[in-house]
């Protein structure tokens, strides 16, 4: 008997995972909710073409997380962390390139002023846990301080 209660128990467990709440890009307010809770501050609104946005700021920077794939600017799919510099001087191409070398999660990329913006595509189509989704935007700022530090941004 307590083999069965045991094999029984086992058998569950891969349910308690499921059972974790899942988030996905079909709803701004939730994700935005998410990380109000802890302790960020977002505004929720459109892009150019209407889709969902989401504005915030960190340590007085500002970023984006925009969000793509979507149908009728609704039931988005991935989203994008972004965030964009306006340097004096800009930045060059090889420096753009060491990071992208060295560096994981985020990739940089020019304007055509040769200003720099990181961005870090999030895939949460069929959901993932808060928790996922929370770590994910924590690693993203993150790497942006990381980002700010190399490009000697104040």
């Amino acid at each position: 008997m307590r083999n069965i209660m045991l094999s029984l128990g086992f058998s569950l467990m891969p349910l308690a995972a499921f059972a974790q709440a899942q988030v996905d890009a079909s709803d701004p307010a939730v994700l935005a909710g998410l990380l109000q809770a802890e302790g960020y501050t977002l505004e929720i609104t459109t892009d150019a073409v209407g889709d969902p946005l989401l504005k915030g700021k960190l340590d007085g920077t500002s970023y984006d997380i925009y969000f793509y794939d979507c149908t009728n600017n609704t039931e988005c799919r991935t989203i994008q962390f972004q965030v964009g510099y306006d340097m004096t001087n800009g930045m060059s191409l090889a420096r753009a390139n060491q990071w992208n070398s060295d560096m994981r999660y985020a990739a940089a990329h020019l304007d055509e002023e040769m200003d720099p913006f990181l961005q870090m595509d999030m895939n949460i189509d069929y959901g993932v846990s808060a928790e996922n989704f929370v770590d994910n935007f924590k690693m993203w700022t993150n790497v942006l301080g990381q980002f700010e530090d190399f490009i000697d941004w104040d």
